[in-house]
């Protein structure tokens, strides 16, 4: 009776394994791929503000910065369409752009789909140049986000991403942020964001939240001459699931740290649910960190 089984077994998960080839399935649906859009380039042009504000239904968003590149902004656009629906790639939406004056350039998208069946899966690739002031609003309702920008030359004015059901992944390296308070929330989903050696014009808030799943946060801060009296402050939080936070602070920053959780563990620096470092009073940049979570754990090293 052994064999017979077996075979069993193998014809069932044969035909499970039938929609991963077809296509690509978010959530219980299968999106197949219909193709891409025209890519959208737009060359160096006067603006040297670029605003970038997308809103998906269904699909990923990734952001890349490339230093050397001719061009202000490229997007590329890969269209996929629901399993049974009448949609096609003509149909689609497209991404558009706007020059919002002589400085300032828009590059829009919206899906235009709610509800439980939603048409389109749509995945952008954006790279940007350099020399640039970036405004960032990205919105996916079940998809990722992935943003990775390591360029010296770029500016952010504004960053604010949100996911409702999806990952965020973000890297940001040697920007310089004005004026800005960022903001990074997810309701279901993880987040693992790496900040290295950031630059402040100002005292900066950030605003980081999922409601479940984990929250891990990488921090560096070399330089602190550069951020000479500014004060950063995150406040991170988290329903279900944990807050790591894992910094690398050169020894003239200073930071403070108040943790709380219903039902999980603490572990900071020291013993207890708060931690202040000896130089904080006295030091050129101070870090502000409140994490909250109601179930799960705090850690801090």
């Amino acid at each position: 009776m052994k064999p017979s089984y077996l075979k069993i077994s193998l014809s069932m998960i044969l035909l499970l394994m039938v929609p991963l080839f077809s296509g690509c399935t978010e959530f219980g649906t299968t999106y197949k791929i219909a193709g891409e859009k025209p890519i959208v380039t737009i060359s160096n042009t006067t603006h040297s503000t670029l605003v970038l504000d997308f809103q998906l239904a269904v699909g990923e968003i990734n952001l890349e910065a490339i230093p050397t590149a001719s061009y202000l902004v490229d997007v590329v656009t890969r269209v996929s369409i629901r399993e049974g629906s009448d949609g096609t790639l003509e149909a689609s939406e497209e991404v558009t752009t706007t020059s919002v004056d002589t400085d300032t350039l828009r590059v829009q998208f919206d899906s235009n789909e709610q509800g439980p069946r939603v048409d389109y899966k749509y995945d952008f690739w954006i790279k940007v140049g350099g020399n640039l002031t970036l405004d960032i609003m990205f919105d996916v309702t079940t998809g990722e986000i992935d943003t990775d920008l390591a360029d010296a030359s770029l500016t952010l004015s504004s960053f604010d991403l949100e996911a409702t059901t999806g990952t965020i992944d973000v890297s940001l390296s040697d920007l310089l942020l004005s004026d800005v308070s960022p903001s990074i929330h997810s309701t279901t989903g993880s987040q693992t964001l790496i900040f290295s050696d950031l630059h402040y014009t100002s005292s900066t808030a950030w605003s980081i939240s999922t409601i479940t799943d984990s929250i891990d946060l990488d921090l560096t801060d070399s330089l602190p001459f550069s951020n000479s009296t500014v004060s950063l402050s995150f406040e991170v939080s988290c329903t279900t699931g944990d807050i790591t936070v894992d910094s690398t602070f050169h020894e003239l920053v200073g930071f403070s740290i108040t943790a709380s959780v219903v039902t999980g563990t603490i572990s900071l620096p020291d013993t207890g649910s708060s931690y202040t470092s000896i130089n904080f009073d006295t030091a050129l940049v101070k870090y502000s960190f409140v994490l909250t979570a109601t179930t799960g754990d705090i850690t801090f090293s």
